[in-house]
């Protein structure tokens, strides 16, 4: 058998280990968020039997509309890691009003900052307005905001957007653990978390897909932490993202 060779079948059986255990995270992140949609289907069943009032009804399909919402935030980047895994990334560069998409975002997020005791604190001007892929830009914040909330400790979440003649920053920084050196030089890699043991679930592939979706609009991610002081993530992007060649749309 010949080095050559040798290489190529160790490629192989990491890749079909790599495709074995997303299969695995994907199945078992996919199906934990029913169990809180069919538990808030089963109160809101039990709410219209009981003839409670419109304003219990009202809350109860606010928060099952929170719950479907969530899941298709996983099942949405579900479908891009397969898309970027093979390299078939597809941006649409449209005029986007980053200043509402923020805060839009944000106030998605309203519910479950309250769940986990953080306060939302948002700094954006108006009228920042660029040429970018919405739909990327959204799952980029949806990514930082939930890992915040995930690991701030209860503390209050910063997310500011600041304009430059060039570029627009946007920083999402929370109040928590913090991580370590070592762990920053790895966390943008595929099935890396940063505290590892995988104790706050979720894919562990959400940071290297925000790097894929921020370099293919032409930006760059930063992450600037110590243990114990929380961590603050930078995202800028050019105000008009490249636009693909022909040839790369025929690809």
């Amino acid at each position: 058998m010949t080095e050559d060779l040798h290489q190529t079948i160790e490629e192989l059986r990491a890749a079909v280990q790599a495709r074995d255990d997303f299969i695995a995270i994907a199945a078992h992140e996919l199906r934990n968020p029913m169990t809180p949609i069919a538990s808030q289907v089963d109160l809101l069943l039990a709410a219209v039997g009981r003839g409670d009032s419109h304003a219990v009804v009202l809350a109860r399909l606010e928060r099952l509309k929170f719950f479907i919402r969530h899941y298709i935030r996983r099942a949405t980047t579900l479908l891009n890691i397969s898309r970027a895994t093979s390299g078939e990334i597809r941006l649409e560069p449209r005029p986007v009003d980053l200043s509402e998409l923020v805060r839009s975002t944000v106030q998605g997020y309203a519910l479950m900052a309250e769940r986990a005791r953080c306060a939302l604190l948002v700094d954006v001007p108006e009228g920042v307005v660029g040429i970018w892929d919405r739909l990327a830009v959204e799952q980029v914040l949806d990514n930082l905001l939930s890992n915040a909330l995930k690991f701030g400790a209860g503390q209050a979440i910063d997310v500011a957007l600041t304009v430059g003649d060039a570029r627009v920053s946007l920083t999402v920084r929370d109040r928590g653990a913090g991580i370590s050196a070592e762990d920053q030089a790895r966390i943008f890699g595929r099935f890396e978390q940063a505290l590892g043991q995988r104790q706050h679930g979720g894919f562990g592939i959400g940071l290297w897909l925000v790097h894929r979706l921020v370099s293919a609009m032409g930006g760059g991610i930063t992450v600037e932490s110590e243990p114990g002081r929380g961590a603050m993530f930078i995202v800028t992007l050019p105000w008009r993202m490249p636009t693909p060649s022909a040839e790369e749309e025929q690809a």
